[in-house]
């Protein structure tokens, strides 16, 4: 099968005078990380959906250059507007895409590549990681359901999708709580920041 990586990452959400994509743990922006880790998983060059701040987070993440950059000039509206714009970039060009957020500074490389192996071997609609029973991200979408995703709306993004009985979805269960985190608030990054914690 042929995947692609789109890495959502047009938000508008700043701390210390720096838009969230640019912030720092342990040393390397959380974009820098997103797209690392997805480099390292087999996606040598990954869409990269940008909006806010798109200039000045070229010029000061380090990686950008090794994506594909698609720029959303709808992204006040909501995710979804990224979401759609990472969909036609990829859409006619691949089996199916891994959708990762650009503020889960936790994840790796090897959850990742464990997450395409299974999918690959289910072949599902939608796949989605699970830790102690909660859903987290990222999702990989089979292309059977990226005419769907351009109906998307707001900042839901597509969890439309786990409304849809008619699709073919699995839970794959993991051993990384690093699914269900994500950088949203400034609380939550002081939270990460002031405790030193790495990249895995």
């Amino acid at each position: 099968m042929k995947l692609q990586a789109v890495i959502l990452a047009a938000g508008s959400s700043s701390r210390k005078g720096q838009p969230k994509q640019l912030l720092e743990i342990a040393g390397r922006s959380m974009l820098d990380h997103a797209i690392s880790v997805v480099r390292e998983a087999g996606f040598n060059q990954p869409v990269l959906v940008l909006g806010a701040n798109a200039d000045r987070i070229r010029r000061k993440a380090e990686l950008v250059k090794l994506c594909k950059i698609i720029v959303n000039p709808d992204f006040k509206s909501g995710q979804a507007s990224s979401l759609i714009a990472g969909v036609q970039e990829v859409s006619g060009k691949c089996d199916g895409a891994l959708f990762m957020l650009c503020d889960q500074p936790f994840l790796s490389a090897g959850l990742i590549t464990e997450l395409i192996a299974a999918f690959i071997a289910a072949r599902p609609d939608v796949l989605y990681p699970v830790y102690k029973e909660q859903r987290g991200n990222p999702v990989i979408l089979g292309q059977s359901v990226f005419p769907r995703l351009l109906h998307a709306a707001g900042d839901q993004g597509a969890r439309f999708l786990f409304q849809d009985d008619s699709l073919h979805r699995v839970a794959h269960d993991v051993d990384d709580p690093a699914v269900l985190i994500d950088i949203d608030t400034p609380e939550e990054y002081e939270k990460y920041y002031l405790n030193g914690l790495t990249y895995r």
